[in-house]
């Protein structure tokens, strides 16, 4: 349901109380909302913001100043907002982000939950972001980027187009891809090669160090080895840490690539992020 309170209930100097302690939706008079527009309850539109088109913004959610949300794809021919566009509940979208609207009439762009988008960070036409996902500052992803649930991407990276970004996976700074990324790894350089796994963060999420060492096999045969995936196939059946789930998932991954995989190493690379 679409809530609005009157802001004139609060004298400027009260705008901070507003914005961050008020349990209740919250529109700085700055800001621009469109009729197609539905805000759940306790999201809050910051100073300068525009939200346009057929946008749902679920609770929780925080706009921080001069956010642009809705607007028509920055595609040649596209003169007005087509799709819809969803942000989910609980997230962060910081000073200068822009988030743009599918461009087709039954397209959808959709940021998932608990999601924390930074400053001047571009979140394209048609892209995915699933729950839990980190935009550092000036990121910048094409047209139709799926990326997978717990992923960072670090300041001003970059995908091209149609890439996919597996789980867990984190892009180092200044880095850049034009093909699928699997899950679990860091990559670094333009373009981005694996530098190992995404220790830090998988360990925080609870992986085992059973699990850790099962997904060190597989990476080892598919980055440093280049065996075929048929033959990591065959050996993961005849291997224990073969029935690992983030094991299959990393394989499934692989197979079901719609861009390709590279594997390229950081070895391999121009211009690599050290970690």
């Amino acid at each position: 349901m679409k809530q609005k309170i009157n802001t004139q209930d609060f004298k400027a100097s009260s705008f901070e109380e507003a914005f961050f302690n008020l349990n209740q939706t919250y529109i700085h008079p700055t800001a621009i909302v469109g009729d197609q527009v539905t805000l759940e309850e306790n999201v809050k539109i910051g100073p300068y913001c525009v939200v346009v088109g057929k946008v749902t913004i679920k609770s929780g959610t925080r706009l921080h100043a001069h956010v642009a949300v809705g607007f028509p794809a920055q595609n040649v021919g596209t003169k007005a907002s087509l799709g819809s566009l969803e942000i989910g509940e609980n997230c962060e979208i910081r000073e200068f982000a822009s988030i743009h609207a599918s461009k087709y009439p039954d397209g959808k762009t959709i940021i998932g939950n608990n999601c924390y988008i930074m400053s001047y960070s571009h979140i394209s036409h048609d892209c995915v972001l699933e729950d839990n996902v980190t935009v550092i500052n000036n990121v910048n992803l094409g047209g139709h980027t799926h990326v997978e649930k717990n992923v960072i991407l670090m300041a001003s990276s970059a995908a091209h187009q149609f890439c996919k970004i597996g789980q867990f996976t984190a892009l180092a700074p200044f880095s850049a891809i034009r093909q699928d990324l699997p899950p679990f790894g860091i990559f670094s350089g333009k373009p981005a090669g694996f530098a190992g796994l995404n220790l830090i963060g998988l360990k925080r999420a609870g992986f085992t160090r059973e699990n850790l060492n099962a997904l060190k096999s597989v990476t080892k045969l598919f980055y440093q080895d280049k065996l075929l995936l048929e033959q990591i196939e065959i050996q993961a059946a005849q291997e224990p840490w073969g029935n690992d789930p983030h094991v299959q998932k990393f394989l499934t991954f692989i197979k079901t690539s719609s861009r390709g995989v590279s594997r390229l190493t950081i070895t391999d690379t121009e211009n690599s992020f050290t970690i």
